[in-house]
């Protein structure tokens, strides 16, 4: 029978240690090339995450907000709009309109004309100073646009439209100013008078007006709301039309005639995130007369009410101004709560 020495037991086992040296010499070798191999994908995979995160933005919407959507020619006024919070430019820009004007002031203060139908590049400013003119009409309307265009290309842009109107009332009514001094001297007459005018100005008796109360019709239009009780309430105004009233139909109008039931319309959205509970709102009706409203049906978040007033007892001729103003408690943006915008009254 065969023994094994101990020389043999030490030849075996440093035989073994060896193999089992080289065996972990490889695994090692293997186990970094697919390290390796996996490190890029994983890269890639937090790169795309880091670039969703970077893209992500709540609240893409770009809505512009002034005091003043009617002005006097020469009057200066200030826009507002929402800030995006991501980096990128605004650019304003209002289209040609015959006989207008606009003019707005720079970062440095100075005061330039803007060339119509070219965008005004403002940065990451989110106000302007704007002044309006016209000289031909005694209303006109001048569309304008304002634009976000973001740093990161992959993000979509922002752009949202207006206009202001401007009333110059040393024109007047249903003419247009001309620029020919010829024509207009051709219109003079002699003794003062101007032909198909008279120079004499007969007093107007004093009327004693007690102002009726308005018309109201509401249309309440539903989506699809869902409230979120930490969420934000945001009122939205927006100015829709002005006309007349046929009983509950409201019928858009350039004018409005003196003995007829005049109206104007606007719709109450909240573009919120939570309810608006008892939400109410005051209204300037021509005239002079003023309105308060009770309070509102509830409006859930991207709920839209419609609200037409009507009004009679117009007492007096040419622009008329007019405009309403939202109050809900907790609203978060009062800059887009109010309105005003103006209509010609004829006989």
């Amino acid at each position: 029978m065969n023994q094994v020495t101990n020389e043999q037991k030490e030849s075996t086992t440093k035989t073994l240690a060896i193999i089992g040296f080289v065996a972990a010499i490889l695994f090692a070798v293997w186990l970094a090339v697919q390290i390796v191999s996996i490190i890029p994908s994983a890269f890639s995979s937090l790169a795309s995450i880091a670039d969703g995160v970077y893209n992500y933005n709540e609240d893409a919407t770009l809505t512009v907000a002034t005091k003043n959507s009617v002005v006097n020619t020469g009057d200066a006024f200030t826009l507002s709009w929402t800030d995006l919070s991501r980096e990128g430019s605004y650019t304003f820009t209002h289209s040609c309109t015959e006989g207008a004007s606009v003019e707005v002031r720079t970062a440095q203060g100075n005061v330039i004309d803007l060339d119509c139908d070219t965008p005004f590049i403002l940065g990451d400013k989110t106000t302007l100073d704007v002044i309006v003119s016209s000289e031909k009409q005694r209303f006109v309307d001048i569309p304008y646009t304002v634009t976000h265009t973001p740093k990161n290309s992959k993000m979509e842009v922002a752009q949202t439209h207006s206009q202001i109107t401007i009333v110059n009332a040393s024109i007047p009514t249903g003419t247009v100013a001309s620029d020919d001094t010829e024509e207009e001297n051709e219109e003079e007459t002699t003794a003062g008078e101007v032909a198909g005018e008279s120079t004499t100005v007969e007093e107007e008796p004093e009327v004693v007006y007690v102002a009726p109360k308005p018309k109201v019709v509401e249309e309440v239009i539903y989506a699809i709301p869902t409230s979120d009780p930490n969420g934000k309430i945001d009122l939205e105004v927006t100015y829709l039309g002005v006309g007349t009233l046929s009983g509950k139909n409201f019928v858009p109008a350039g004018t409005i005639d003196k003995d007829e039931q005049g109206a104007f319309q606007f719709a109450v959205r909240n573009i919120g995130t939570k309810t608006a509970k008892s939400w109410s709102y005051e209204a300037s009706l021509p005239s002079g007369i003023e309105y308060t409203s009770g309070p509102q049906e509830d409006l859930k978040p991207n709920e839209k009410a419609i609200i037409t007033l009507g009004f009679d007892g117009l007492t007096q001729l040419g622009a008329e101004r007019f405009g309403a103003i939202v109050t809900a408690k907790n609203d978060v943006n009062k800059n887009n709560n109010s309105f005003t915008w103006a209509v010609e009254v004829v006989e």
